[in-house]
This record gives structure tokens, sequence and C-alpha cells, in this order.
């Protein structure tokens, strides 16, 4: 319904909206500014969450994945082996001697036309524990249909049979899949024409197929003790340490030395150190107040992120002298130094001072564990912070719609105001041109 202004002249829906205005301003800029404040400490609850996570991931690595213990394995030149460490590996030096390579059983056929039938029954093929039985059939019984039916049956375990189309015609060859004594392989034939024994090794009964590789154990001695094993890989021989023989050098020794890996264990302290000085800073700044400007940061005065800066802060502190040993120092900003040198020296004389310091039970890594579990895990600190800045973010949404209800009310009202107003005056003006008429008609 349009508003009349004749009769007082104002513009009623212009001045109701100012009215309205003014009284909105300064009650949506207070609900505003928490609103801000909240959703700045919203933010600030996830970067605190972020770096502490980098931190937790960091301690993780010295703690439970070996990064105080890596280690590295030097072999000679020509050696005859390779070697790889773990962490389980013990720091010390090896002499190592390669007497014999172990090799995979192989027998070949003798050899055939290219499409001769060869003969129908049953082939077993014996590689150690495991048994291969092949049924070989009138129709398919040449030596690459033989060989496709061993394959199919052996299916990767035990043998493996391919061809050889030599001078002197094709040959079916047998090679165990395993290694050494454990693979040695025993060729047998059970009823059909006969034709299949050919293919047969059984020393001592019946051999038609020639032995070209024997089946042999690896040889190798440490400091003089001998091991026998069947792979050239060996992963038990010395804890932690695995050794891949490449050749064998019987009467010849070389050093194998297991060593702190230096480099590596470097690398992941400065990880840690660098992840920890993020969240010295973090904390830091978020708490901070510019006295010259007069500005205050996300969360300047929080008790709990200045908790959270004191514990790491105190935890590095009741520790500095072991940090020192291990070229660990302190800045007066709270934030941490890697001497990489010291370092080195500290683990060439003590191996285990590092994993001592972090890997414990006891001490500054289960300390640090423990503060941080409590920082990020479910429910925990910055969890239940959030989750009430949650909470307050929506306290607002409702004061917003509150506010809404009010101005409308009250917009509804200082026009039903001012309407009144409007027609009281029209009123008015009407008598006092009725008077004014009667008036002048009477003088």
């Amino acid at each position: 319904m349009a508003i009349s202004t004749l009769g007082s002249g104002i513009d009623i829906p212009s001045l109701v909206s100012q009215l309205v205005a003014a009284e909105r301003s300064p009650i949506e800029s207070r609900i505003a500014r928490g609103e801000n404040a909240a959703k700045t400490q919203l933010s600030a609850m996830g970067s605190l969450k972020s770096v502490f996570s980098g931190l937790q991931s960091a301690l993780e690595k010295l703690r439970k994945d070996g990064g105080t213990d890596a280690r590295t394995a030097t072999v000679q030149d020509k050696a005859g082996f390779t070697a790889s460490a773990d962490t389980t590996a013990a720091v010390g030096e090896y002499k190592i001697e390669v007497e014999s390579l172990a090799t995979a059983h192989r027998l070949t056929s003798p050899a055939k036309a290219a499409d001769a039938k060869i003969g129908t029954g049953k082939l077993v093929i014996e590689a150690g524990d495991t048994k291969i039985e092949v049924d070989i059939v009138e129709g398919r019984n040449t030596l690459s249909d033989i060989r496709t039916a061993i394959n199919t049956a052996a299916a990767g375990k035990g043998v493996q049979a391919s061809l050889v189309n030599a001078d002197g015609g094709q040959h079916l060859v047998l090679t165990a899949v395993d290694s050494g004594l454990e693979g040695k392989l025993r060729v047998t034939t059970s009823g059909g024409d006969g034709g299949l024994s050919a293919l047969t090794y059984d020393p001592g009964v019946s051999t038609s197929m020639t032995e070209t590789v024997a089946a042999k154990d690896a040889v190798v001695k440490v400091d003089g003790l001998t091991r026998t094993s069947s792979s050239n890989s060996l992963t038990d021989l010395l804890p932690g340490v695995t050794l891949n023989l490449t050749e064998a050098k019987p009467g010849e020794t070389f050093n194998l030395k297991v060593d702190t890996d230096d480099a590596a264990v470097q690398k992941t302290l400065q990880s840690f150190v660098t992840a920890y000085n993020a969240s010295i800073g973090l904390t830091k700044s978020l708490t901070a107040y510019n006295a010259e400007t007069k500005t205050a940061s996300a969360l300047t005065g929080d008790s709990m992120v200045r908790g959270l800066q004191s514990s790491l802060r105190n935890m590095a502190s009741e520790n500095v002298v072991a940090f020192k040993e291990l070229g660990l120092s302190i800045n007066t900003d709270g934030t941490l130094a890697l001497n990489t040198s010291t370092l080195a020296k500290a683990l060439g004389e003590d191996p285990g001072a590092l994993s001592r310091l972090f890997s414990g039970e006891e001490g500054y890594g289960a300390d640090l564990e423990g503060m941080l579990d409590s920082v990020l895990e479910t429910d925990g600190l910055l969890d239940s912070r959030t989750d009430s800045l949650n909470a307050r973010m929506k306290t607002y949404d409702k004061q917003y719609e509150d506010l809404d209800r009010r101005m409308e009310s009250l917009q509804a009202r200082y026009t039903a105001q001012f309407t009144a107003m409007e027609q009281l005056v029209t009123q008015l003006q009407g008598s006092s041109g009725y008077l004014s008429q009667q008036l002048g008609s009477m003088s």
C-alpha cells in the first residue's frame, strides 16, 4: 500500500529505512566482530593442527621408524657380493668370503624334430618338495606341446620349461625355479606308450635328459664361519644385513663395514628441527601483540596456546645437556639449531645416543609424544577448542536471524507510527482549511 506524504511532506519509507538502519548498524557490527574473531580463531586452530601434526610425524620417524638407527653397509670393490643394512643391524666390520654361488638345476632333453611326437602318459616332475604331474595325450605331444603343458601345470612353481632350437634339433629345457639343492629336479613317467622315457631324469634308475647345470648351494664364510644357503640372497646370516652373492671368489676375503648412516640420521633430525621450529614460530605469532600499533594477533592472551609453547620450550630446556652433546642448541627465541659436525662426531663415539634421547619409553621423545597426542587426539585440546568455536559460530547465525526479526518488527512499528502521524496531520490540515474558510465568510 502506497504511503501518502501530502500532509506532512515527509518521505516516510525513506525515514523509516534510515531509522532502522541506524539502530541495526551497531548491533550488526558487534555480531560481525564476534563472528570474524571466531572465524580467525578457527583458522588459527587449523594452522595449529597442521603444524603440530607435522611435528608429530617428524617425531614418529625418530621414535618408531628407525630414524635414529639408520645404517649403511660398505663393501670393498669386486668383493663378489653386495650388502644392505636396515636399522636393526649392529655396527661392526666383518670379513666375507664367497666360496661358491647357488645355482638352479637345469636339464636338457635329447634333440628332436620340432614336429616329432614324443609319446603319451604322465610326466611327474619333482622340484624339491614340489610335485607336478602333467598328462600328455595323443595329438598334443610335441616338445612344444609338452613345454606348454608343464608350464600350465606348474603355474610358476618348482620348474620352468623352455625350448632351444639348436643345430641338431629342438631341445626341451627344464630349469628349477628355486636355486640350490632345495630346487633339485627329478623327472619320472608312468603309463602311456613309453615315449616319454626320453624326458626322464632319475639318476641311478633312468636318465635320458642331460644335466647342464648342477643344483648347488651357495657357501659363504663370515669371519671364518661357514654358512650354506640355497639362495644367493641371505637375509639372516647377519641380523639386519642382506647379502647378495654375485661371484664366487674362493680363498679371497673382503671387508664389509656396517656403520651409522650419518647423512640419513642428519636428514631425519633436521626435519624434526624444522617441524619443531615451525611449531614454536606459529604459537609465538598467534599470541603476539604489537605494542606500537596496538594490534593483537588471533590468539593473543590465549592460555591454551601459550601453555603449548611453554611445554615445548620447557621440555627442550630440561634436556639441554643431551641436546648439546648431539649438536642441538636452543636459540633465545626457543627455536632449535643443528650442528651436523657435532652430531656426526657424537654418533661416531656413541651410535645409540640419539636413540636414547628420542626412542626410549621415558625421556624427551616419550614426553613430547605424550604432549602431542593430547593436543591432536580425537576430542583432544585442538578438537575441543574447534568444537567450541563452531558452536559459537552457530550462535552468531541465530543472532543475525533474531536481529532480522527485530528490525522487521521495528520497521513495521515505525511505519505504523509515522502513518498515523501523517493521517493526523492530514486531518488537522483539513480542519484548519475549514476554519479559515468560515472565518473568511464572516468578515
